[in-house]
């Protein structure tokens, strides 16, 4: 049995990214970029207006005042998207956000400080020279490095994606990631009971979710019951997927047959089983495929535990393999309310905690049934309180490194 600090150097280690692919600009939210985005042109173009209001010359408006306003006359307009007019001395043109500056002009007034009669704009306010003008490159210029290779692409960088004319974009592949539930016990939703020891998938269903929100590709094989032609038949339907996740089947029970199935079928190479961490002990990793770029891992059957393996072993795998830069949950320090108390401290354990951002800082509260198979206590949770080896007690008030995957609770907070 190896360490938990152990057991994830060696899935990163053994994790490859994958390829890479060309997809278009309306379907590359949420993917890395494998390229680097440059600058086609200067933004803006060419110098133009921030405000509503007036182009003017600085030396015509020296010295205006609300008691001694200065008069121009109006000579035409700027608009966006239209051509620019020629601003003579004594004179101003209308100008709307966004309209080029005008020859001659080097200075907007804002519509709030003048009033129009007939053809003559009053300006009533002196004003810096260059006010309210949006520099030509202001936001950046041609060949500027606007977006790193590396980066998980937002709304933000859609935006800029799109502002310099790119259509389509060089992104990393997602993997697929199979899911394959054991046990003669577990029926899937829609289907009956029909003997009291069954009981309903919630892995099958939690997993693909988890695998969604870390940026992969879930694809879910189907059920294998503990029965070895249908275990291998189930895992021969994997070979199309970069990582395959099982639940149950790899602990140390007579019809734990999964760990050795897969190294018959498909050729994986067990790095490890069995990991000293509270829940998922019982959890196998290794590697297989031709050059040995597919991942393998047995979760265990309990849900809780289940769960957990994912966010704190599978997520990061699937991140690397898309490209991501981050692999793992931000980890928070946090007073712990109410205290944990626990018999042995021989693993490292992960304890579900609600969290609040309060004025003194963060507050984790342990749900009190912290059994790898009460999944109500997930629909609580925000994070995992870590509870480090030979600790057996965290008094209340203490503080707790809390590993986060729910950041709802900051959610409502006032700018």
């Amino acid at each position: 049995m190896i360490s938990y600090e152990e057991a994830v150097k060696i899935i990163v280690d053994n994790t490859k990214r994958l390829g890479i692919e060309k997809v278009f600009l309306d379907k590359a939210l949420g993917r890395v970029l494998a390229e680097d985005i440059y600058a086609d042109a200067d933004n803006p173009p060419a110098d133009n207006s921030g405000m509503d209001g007036f182009a003017v010359r600085y030396e015509d408006i020296k010295g205006a005042t609300e008691e001694e306003p200065v008069v121009l006359e109006i000579i035409g307009e700027s608009k966006a998207g239209g051509e620019p007019v020629s601003v003579k001395p004594g004179t101003a043109a209308y100008i709307y956000t966004g309209g080029l500056i005008p020859d001659g002009a080097d200075t907007v007034v804002q519509k709030e400080l003048t009033k129009v009669e007939d053809n003559k704009v009053f300006i009533f306010q002196e004003l810096p020279k260059g006010a309210n003008i949006r520099p030509q490159g202001g936001d950046y210029k041609k060949g500027d490095l606007l977006i790193k290779k590396g980066k998980r692409l937002r709304p933000a960088e859609i935006g800029i994606l799109s502002s310099v004319n790119k259509p389509t974009v060089y992104v990393y592949q997602v993997p697929r990631v199979g899911i394959i539930t054991t046990g003669d016990e577990i029926i899937d939703v829609g289907e009956p009971f029909e003997r009291k020891s069954q009981i309903r998938t919630s892995n099958t269903y939690s997993l693909y979710s988890q695998v969604i929100e870390a940026g992969g590709e879930p694809v879910i094989i189907g059920f294998a019951k503990d029965e070895p032609e249908d275990i291998e038949r189930k895992l021969s339907y994997a070979k199309s997927c970069d990582i395959l996740l099982t639940t149950g089947g790899v602990s140390v029970g007579e019809y734990d047959l999964v760990k050795d199935f897969v190294v018959k079928v498909l050729g994986v190479e067990i790095l490890f089983w069995k990991v000293k961490q509270k829940p998922g002990k019982p959890v196998a990793f290794g590697v297989w495929g031709a050059e040995k770029e597919k991942l393998f891992f047995g979760i265990p059957g309990n849900p809780v535990a289940a769960m957990v393996v994912f966010e704190n072993m599978v997520k990061p795998a699937i991140r690397k393999m898309r490209g991501d830069e981050k692999l793992f949950n931000p980890v928070i320090k946090a007073k712990l309310k109410g205290g944990y108390k626990r018999k042995k401290g021989e693993r490292l354990e992960f304890i579900r905690v609600a969290l609040e951002l309060t004025d003194e800082g963060f507050i984790a509260t342990p749900f009190g049934k912290q059994g790898s198979n009460i999944l109500t206590g997930m629909v609580y949770a925000h994070g995992f309180g870590i509870v480090d080896v030979g600790v057996t007690e965290i008094k209340d008030g203490e503080e707790i490194k809390v590993s986060v995957f729910d950041t709802s609770f900051m959610e409502g907070e006032k700018i």
